[in-house]
């Protein structure tokens, strides 16, 4: 009996050994250990990271102000339109011509013009310097740019939304329905997406086409109507505008004369009137004896 028990006791102490040497390598094994530790931090570093930026969509707008001699003006102003015109609609596109003459040194004139940036670009440095081989300046010259991105990214967002909504709205329409209204108000829901589809996708091509094609406003003026700058700017002035001031009082007095000469003349016939009524008359000579 007592034989029997110390042979039992001897195989549960090797089993617990057995047991134990088991689990102590689960217990200090490191490479699991160490990946479950580097995974959190990769995880917040990429919820750490910034948003990509939106790519930028800009529609860009460009002025010129040009002064030069008055003969110039036209000639220059027309010049630039036959150049955007021989270029093509695809390429250039004249939204509006137009050129004044006040006088023998006041000419001006304006072109509106919309094109590709590449000819853009180009056609903005021809400008500036056939101006200056005419004998003339730039006055100013300016760009202004409006950042699409956002709108036209809504537009798109929007047209997907309402594509799917149209979608849904036919697929309930193909079912058949035991009431026609059903099927009419359904009708009816179709044709208001579509009219948005149609207005949304007519606002996205016109965003698109403002970033495909640059606008350029360029105004020519002559330069003796170009206000003169610095210190002796308002003796220059003055002197410029003495003969068009003093023209100007005399025109000033002749519509003074003409709305007065009527009741001048009006005047005078009522008053010689009045002396011929009320004047004394002589008394008659007696008859001769």
């Amino acid at each position: 009996m007592k034989k029997t028990l110390l042979l039992l006791a001897a195989v549960s102490l090797a089993a617990l050994g057995a047991c134990g040497k088991k689990a102590e390598p689960m217990a200090s094994s490191g490479p699991p250990a160490a990946a479950d530790a580097s995974g959190p931090p990769a995880v917040a570093s990429a919820a750490g990271d910034a948003p990509t930026p939106r790519t930028p969509m800009l529609a860009m707008a460009y002025q010129l102000h040009l002064a030069l001699p008055s003969d110039q003006v036209r000639p220059l102003m027309e010049s630039h339109q036959d150049a955007c015109e021989r270029a093509g609609p695809t390429q250039c596109q004249v939204l509006g011509a137009q050129a004044h003459t006040e006088g023998k040194d006041d000419e001006r004139a304006e072109l509106d013009l919309r094109a590709t940036s590449a000819w853009m670009r180009a056609f903005r440095g021809r400008a500036e310097a056939d101006v200056r081989d005419d004998g003339g300046k730039v006055l100013e010259s300016g760009a202004r740019g409006e950042d699409l991105a956002k709108p036209i990214g809504d537009t798109e967002a929007g047209q997907k939304t309402r594509a799917e909504e149209e979608a849904r709205l036919k697929a309930l329409l193909a079912r058949r329905t035991r009431h026609p209204g059903d099927s009419l108000e359904i009708e009816k829901e179709i044709t208001a997406v579509q009219n948005d589809l149609d207005a949304q996708a007519s606002a996205l091509q016109d965003m698109r086409d403002r970033v495909a094609m640059q606008t350029l406003s360029i105004a020519y003026e002559s330069s003796a109507q170009v206000a003169p700058r610095g210190a002796n700017a308002p003796v220059v002035s003055a002197a410029k505008a003495f003969w068009g001031n003093m023209m100007g009082v005399f025109g000033a007095l002749i519509v003074l004369a003409s709305y007065l000469l009527p009741f001048a003349i009006v005047g005078a016939a009522g008053g010689w009137l009045i002396w011929r009524v009320r004047r004394p008359r002589r008394p008659m000579p007696p008859p001769a004896a």
